[in-house]
């Protein structure tokens, strides 16, 4: 039974779809493994790719979109060792909005990532993903089998994200990240009221000991374990009852820093599930979100007010800065003309 439980394990690694193809009109397809032969069509698909679960999966068979060796399958059917399964998502299906393209060349797409879609290839959000789509209109190139993210947004985290298109541009660009090349800055919205101008937050971040929400990170005291040096850099753009506009710089790239160093400076970010509430009402979020959209395809209804708002290559040598901005969504411009907020006369965009 452990061997089967890994092996279904290894097996959805390698066939859960890495981007948005389940969106388009690409074709998934996967062979049955002999030790599965025998096992019910329905059960097999719902035990061993579970970004669907079985109802998903049983409406996907009786929509025809489902094919066993060529032919369109039935819920019941058995199946053989052999056998190739393949699911082919309607064309109806890419209601996807196009990801507004900054730059590209033959190594880069900068993208302006609009809040709740998932960068990372391996998610539990399949349907959200958008570097398959991207593809469609700058596909990979030197090489390459597909677009790689460069670095990470969270996936309700808006803005400037950096895509490599070639094995020498991923390289390139990596290396700039690693070697502190990179200057990143984020707007943020906070609930609170940040008594001076600017500050410099350098708090250690691990993960939260004891905590529920295995995601969750906390700071940490100097030398606890897990325990990881970072420094946020934060200037005050503007107050008004109850909130601010916070232009945010990070100098490390810690898991989710930005907001443990603001949630735990008593400001979190508004609208942030998981650091502005405690692990019980965050596991109820979680659950109500999936509850209400299981398969991970639109966005929640508010998100964190995050927006990674520029990145810049810092000028070297010769080689002069290139910097790539991204405006103010409209969940941010319509929360600061809702609740008061000041016109910003020096907001960086």
């Amino acid at each position: 039974m452990e061997l089967r439980a890994r092996h279904y394990a290894s097996a959805q690694r390698r066939f859960r779809p890495p981007h948005l193809t389940a969106l388009m009109a690409a074709r998934l397809q996967s062979r049955v493994p002999a030790a599965d032969a025998g096992l019910c069509l329905l059960d097999w698909l719902a035990r061993r790719f579970a970004y669907f679960d079985a109802d998903r999966w049983r409406a996907a068979i009786a929509s025809g979109t489902v094919q066993r060796n060529g032919a369109v399958a039935a819920t019941g059917d058995e199946i053989a060792a052999g056998d190739l399964v393949a699911y082919t998502p309607r064309a109806d299906a890419a209601a996807e909005p196009d990801v507004p393209v900054l730059h590209a060349d033959d190594d880069l797409v900068v993208v302006d990532k609009p809040a709740g879609m998932v960068v990372q290839h391996a998610s539990g959000a399949p349907m959200r993903t958008f570097l398959a789509r991207l593809a469609q209109r700058h596909p990979p190139t030197g090489g390459a089998r597909r677009l790689e993210s460069i670095h990470r947004l969270d996936r309700d985290t808006s803005g400037v994200l950096l895509v490599g298109r070639s094995p020498a541009g991923l390289r390139a660009w990596s290396d700039h990240f690693a070697s502190g090349a990179i200057a990143k800055e984020y707007l943020a919205i906070v609930a609170g009221e940040p008594a001076a101008d600017a500050y410099a937050l350098a708090a250690p971040i691990g993960p939260a000991p004891h905590a529920a929400v295995r995601s969750r990170q906390a700071v940490l005291p100097p030398g606890a374990q897990g325990a990881r040096t970072a420094r946020t850099d934060v200037v005050v753009v503007a107050r008004w009852p109850g909130h601010a506009l916070l232009r945010l710089r990070p100098h490390t790239g810690r898991t989710h820093q930005l907001r443990v160093h603001l949630a735990d400076a008593g400001w979190p970010i508004v609208h942030d599930p998981l650091y502005g509430q405690s692990d019980a009402s965050y596991l109820r979020w979680v659950a109500d979100r999936k509850a209400a959209d299981p398969n991970g395809e639109n966005p929640a209804p508010t998100r964190h007010l995050l927006h990674a708002a520029k990145v810049a290559l810092k000028a070297s040598g010769p080689a002069p800065e290139r910097s790539w901005t991204a405006p103010l969504p409209a969940d941010f411009t319509a929360l600061l003309a809702a609740s008061g907020a000041p016109q910003c006369a020096n907001l960086p965009l």
